[in-house]
């Protein structure tokens, strides 16, 4: 396999990265969202952020279960 993605800060190429758990905040409600960060190994530079999809997903069900009364 061929990887031709280099870390924009370092140059690097990427093979990798590193996720952390980061917290998010939603517009101006400051809904707090579980969201991932994605690392360059090398240089620690934010290649880019999403929302967390199983602490999400896990959102979902919890809300679904308190609207039934479960």
């Amino acid at each position: 396999m061929t990887h031709l993605g280099k870390c924009p800060k370092c140059e690097k190429s990427i093979t990798n990265v590193r996720v952390e758990d980061v917290q998010g905040k939603f517009g101006s409600s400051g809904t707090v969202l579980n969201c991932l960060s994605y690392c360059c190994p090398y240089c620690n530079s934010i290649l880019g952020v999403t929302i967390d999809p199983l602490a999400f997903k896990t959102d979902i069900i919890n809300g679904v279960k308190k609207a039934l009364g479960r």
